[in-house]
Parts: structure tokens; sequence; C-alpha cells
């Protein structure tokens, strides 16, 4: 497989977490990603951080797929700092570079002051790794189970089906479509184009001539789908479901260990918020409120 699309191929069937049933990754990742928006303590965001990584590793990925799960967290990490730093508005701060300064003429008046703050980058980095985590542990589950048993996990979980084929479906089609946006851009480079280019102006010209072709590509290849499936009748309602194979021994208890994990740390910090808001308090659960504030 050439191209952008050799990355939506599963890893090696022998793996660790290519072993484990599809239900239970899916409940996973839905417990990270409520853990990512509840958590807020750096250390506690580092250690899910990790925990994301060390599952890359235990997947034993390829090393192009490595590679670009490093160069996607660090563009999403260095893009997270860099807005922060300029939009950063929380006191105090220090600035570390002034790009416009306010009697700056013509760009004074309209954008004000401008400046680069370190609180920012600091800022900008804690946050992006709740984003960056999800992105590895996203990419995990998509490189480590097949499109079969991630369809039939959705459905095992309850998912209806006509969105749990949707889903599927469009995961399948990303890599075509990112294949499809390189094809475009070399075509573009080699008509002379540039891709990328310090005026705003040029930049966004470029980047439409190549996103037209391919929103087109992907309109024509959703008819194609769904002439497709109207022309062999296909209803959901007549869908055979292969019932789920029962969970045994450790994958049992993991099931049901990462949803009360969860559900706990959303309570205790749904106490702590009330007692930041005074909108409940209780002497009692000053332990809880201490714990929330330090760890979670």
């Amino acid at each position: 497989m050439y191209g952008l699309d050799r990355y939506n191929q599963a890893g090696r069937p022998d793996g660790f977490l290519q072993a484990l049933d599809s239900r239970l990754k899916i409940i996973c990742l839905l417990c990270a990603s409520v853990l990512a928006v509840v958590l807020d303590r750096t250390e506690s965001l580092l250690i899910l951080t990790g925990l994301s990584l060390a599952a890359a590793m235990a997947a034993g990925l390829d090393r192009g797929k490595i590679k670009l799960l490093l160069i996607m967290a660090l563009l999403l990490t260095w893009g997270a700092m860099f807005s922060q730093s300029i939009f950063y508005y929380t006191e105090p701060r220090t600035v570390l570079l002034n790009v416009i300064a306010p009697d700056t003429p013509l760009l004074g008046p309209l954008v004000g002051n401008v400046s680069f703050y370190r609180e920012g980058f600091i800022y900008g980095a804690v946050q992006s790794l709740r984003f960056s985590s999800m992105l590895v542990l996203g990419l995990v589950f998509c490189w480590t189970t097949e499109s079969s048993a991630m369809f039939r996990g959705l459905l095992r979980l309850r998912l209806p089906f006509t969105l749990a084929f949707m889903t599927v479906t469009a995961i399948r089609f990303l890599p075509t479509i990112a294949d499809e946006c390189a094809m475009v851009a070399l075509a573009v480079r080699m008509r002379g184009g540039k891709v990328f280019s310090w005026n705003p102006v040029a930049l966004a010209s470029s980047w439409l001539n190549i996103l037209r072709p391919v929103i087109i590509n992907c309109y024509r290849r959703s008819n194609i789908l769904a002439l497709s499936i109207q022309a062999r009748a296909f209803s959901p309602n007549q869908a055979v479901i292969t019932p789920p194979a029962p969970l045994h021994g450790a994958q049992r208890v993991a099931l049901w260990a990462f949803p009360t994990l969860t559900a706990t740390v959303v309570a205790i910090k749904a106490l702590y918020w009330c007692y930041l808001f005074d909108l409940y308090y209780n002497h009692g659960l000053r332990p809880i409120y201490e714990f929330a504030r330090l760890y979670l």
C-alpha cells in the first residue's frame, strides 16, 4: 500500500491491543475522552498522556506510524502554545516579545497590543496534553482495530446501525482523502504554485485550489456509495448481526473497572466544582475537596 492510505491499515494481528475485544477498546477510548475534559492538574494530564503513549508502544506500530504520531503531537502542541501565548489574558502575565504596540502606525489602533506571554506558553503546553492524549489514543484505536471488528463493537454497544455504519465508513475514507490532498498539492507545485507562502492571501488562494477538487471528489464518492447501497436494496432492519462473544477474565473486569473509575473521578470533580461555586459544601467532604484540588 502506497501513499497515506497505508496508514489506514491495522497493525500486526498478533499484538496485545489487537487481541483485545473492540467493545473494551471503545469503552476505554470514551473513558479517556471524559478524563481529558475533566482533569485539570498538570500531573494528571501527564499521566493520561503517558498512558496513551504506552498504549502506542504496546501496539507494536511500525516506524512510519510512530513518526506520524510524534509529528502530529508536536504540531498540535506547538499550535496550542503559540495561540495561547498571544490570547492569554489572565493576570499575572510576563511579556516575552511585543509584536505590535498600541502606538504602532496603522496596525496599532486596529488590533491594539499584540504580545507573546510566558504564562500563555505554559498554559498552552498543559492544555495540549488533552488533545495529544486523545489524538494518540484515537489513532492507536484505528490502527489496532479492523473495520469489521470496530463496526461489530459499536453495534454490540447498542449504537444505532446507521450511526455505526457512518462512523466506520468515515474512518476508512480519511486516509484516502488525505492521500488525495497530497496528490493535488503535488500537482499544484508541479504547475509552479506554492502550497505554503508568507502572503496570507496567496496562502488562502493556494489551499482553496487544493481543497476544491478534494471536496468535489468527496461529494462524488459519497453519491456513488449511496447509490451502490440503494442498488443492493440494503436495509439496516434486514442486516444480520452476530451475537457478541462473551468476555472472560481480565477483559471482563476491565470493562467494568474503567467506567467505574471514570464515574468516580467525575463525581469527585462535580463535588469539588459545587464547592468552588458555592453551590454545596459539606465539612465531612473536605478530604475529597483536597484530593480533587491536589491531584485531579
